[in-house]
């Protein structure tokens, strides 16, 4: 009753399919039923078990005899065999090749959650070539996928948008738990007490922060009689707002750090793919980081400093640094008494020169967590369960683990507690507490987020994790969400680019430029910041090995696949 899957290497690598489609004949019933005798519904499912392929958390040390397992075969009315993937992201993938290419017969699950570990392209692969059902009409259809259909119709459509392959077929189902400090990384934050040791103002501006970081490295704003002050510090390999670099060219063009989609942006006019490192304000970028870099205001380790060389040096028993950007506060050591980051205060983003007041920012993009096997002939059962994690109650479970043990939502517990959205007047009140620490500890509650899911942003805005017994305070210097979202969370253009789906046809053409043009964007901003290449003299060399790497027809490609999201 499967789909079998003959894969062939085709030109450059990719995977051509020949499908031979096998024993599908009539599609199940989706929810049979019966009414009992004691007037309730009970439905009738095709088996009493459904195989589920489930990626592996190091943090469950029991799936058999976990809470979340057991609530949801009493729940669902049937048991769920666990076939265990790998925790590793690359061993889950290439376990699912061996099921799809028929190669691991042994291990036929009718359900696969793989926790984000396979890549859009590779989903589109399974689906096209009948690995994975195709879920569109099951989706869009209340009776079969009740709670799917309950999400409130603006995030469910970011979720159909992420879930869309390049052949406009939906595969996954994803987890969407939409929040905002995630989104802008790239804090600054600005050594206040050498501002005020100085007698400055917080600048608002590139030229503001120029004549501050040069007070800053004149004037020994740290006392200790040694010229030691670093002016602008971070660390350009960081993948969580470390590379300061990225957040200064936002004040010259907008870039998204080089993440989604390899760093490329929309026009203004949300129509064309562009690249924002061809254009002149990136050069101008270039060339203010370079004037700081030959005045000594910005240091040269950003380009070769790693996480630990990063943490060290905010870390020193004298502070240092002027200024920084970073994503976790937990780069500084117990941040809330740290006494190097309570002399950092954050900041909003710099206005350049044209008036450019940007800083990096991705839209959330749902992962993509379940997928049902095309072959199944427990079809009724596999949209039970992949829907029943959308139920509100299921999704705060699979979090947070057992109500009344895990967490809470008793009115006098939420009324005793409260936190900084709450405290800033955006919301009247706690909709949830976390009394255990579920998350960061081995468990056997939960699967720890393992399966898709739904939570609204106002949901994630009103938890408070009461977990290690320490009551919101008010004064904390670490309780930053709320002036991230005011200073942050617009500064972006008005149209960003999605995430993009490419065919494979056009993964083909474009895939070596996605994978080096990045890297050697990166690369040049280094070179052209402290030196190593002239940027006027070289702009127009750039400019030709970026085109010789593909540029045009990455572009070209990505167009395509951004109008094809818009239809």
């Amino acid at each position: 009753m499967r789909t079998n899957v003959l894969l062939k290497r085709g030109a450059g690598g990719i995977l051509a399919a020949s499908l031979i489609l096998t024993g599908f004949g009539t599609v199940p019933a989706v929810f049979a039923s019966d009414e009992a005798e004691t007037g309730s519904t009970q439905r009738e499912w095709s088996s009493d078990t459904l195989t589920v392929a489930l990626t592996t958390s190091s943090f469950v040390t029991d799936y058999e005899n976990n809470y979340f397992t057991k609530y949801l075969e009493d729940k669902l009315g049937f048991k769920l065999n666990l076939y265990m993937l790998p925790t590793d992201a690359a061993d889950t993938r290439t376990k699912i090749a061996l099921m799809a290419t028929g190669g691991d017969s042994e291990d036929s699950p009718d359900v696969i959650v793989v926790d984000g570990h396979l890549t859009n392209e590779m989903i589109y692969q399974y689906g096209s070539q009948g690995y994975f059902l195709a879920l569109d009409d099951y989706l869009s259809d209340p009776d079969v996928m009740p709670n799917y259909n309950a999400i409130p119709e603006d995030d469910k459509a970011v979720m159909t948008t992420a879930q869309t392959q390049a052949d406009g077929h939906q595969y996954s189902l994803s987890a969407y738990e939409p929040e905002t400090w995630n989104l802008t990384p790239y804090r600054m934050f600005i050594n206040q007490n050498w501002l005020d040791a100085l007698g400055l103002e917080v600048p608002t501006t590139t030229d503001e922060l120029k004549e501050v970081l040069q007070a800053f490295h004149d004037n020994d704003p740290n006392g200790n009689g040694v010229q030691d002050e670093i002016g602008v510090y971070g660390y350009s390999a960081g993948g969580y707002g470390e590379n300061t670099t990225a957040a200064l060219m936002n004040s010259f063009v907008f870039w998204n750090g080089g993440g989604t989609n390899g760093g490329l942006s929309l026009s203004d006019d949300g129509t064309q793919v562009i690249a924002p490192f061809t254009t002149d304000g990136w050069k101008e970028g270039l060339k203010y980081m370079h004037d700081l870099y030959t005045a000594g205001l910005l240091s040269a380790n950003i380009f070769t400093d790693d996480s630990t060389q990063f943490k060290a040096i905010l870390n020193q028993d004298t502070n240092i640094v002027g200024l920084v950007t970073a994503g976790s506060l937990s780069n500084w050591t117990d941040a809330k008494n740290n006494a190097n980051f309570l002399e950092m205060s954050l900041i909003e983003p710099l206005t350049g020169p044209e008036g450019v007041c940007y800083t990096p920012y991705n839209d959330y993009t749902p992962t993509q967590e379940l997928m049902i096997v095309a072959g199944t002939d427990k079809l009724d059962m596999a949209l039970a369960f992949a829907d029943e994690f959308y139920d509100h109650d299921t999704s705060l479970i699979e979090r947070f683990g057992e109500e009344g043990v895990d967490w809470t939502r008793d009115p006098k517990v939420l009324a005793e507690n409260t936190n900084q959205w709450v405290e800033e007047g955006v919301y009247d009140g706690l909709s949830l507490v976390v009394l255990s620490a579920v998350w960061s500890t081995n468990q056997s509650q939960t699967w720890r987020n393992h399966g898709p899911r739904y939570a609204s942003l106002e949901q994630g805005n009103t938890t408070y994790d009461l977990s290690n017994g320490t009551k919101f305070d008010p004064d904390d210097p670490t309780q930053l969400q709320v002036k991230n979202y005011n200073w942050y969370n617009g500064k972006h253009p008005e149209n960003i680019l999605p995430a993009l789906k490419y065919t494979m046809e056009e993964t083909e053409e474009c895939q070596d430029a996605l994978t080096n043009i990045p890297d050697y964007v990166k690369r040049a901003l280094a070179e052209f910041v402290t030196g190593a290449r002239d940027i006027d003299k070289e702009w127009d060399a750039y400019l030709s090995e970026l085109d010789n790497m593909g540029l045009s027809v990455w572009l070209k490609d990505a167009q395509a696949a951004y109008d094809r999201s818009l239809q």
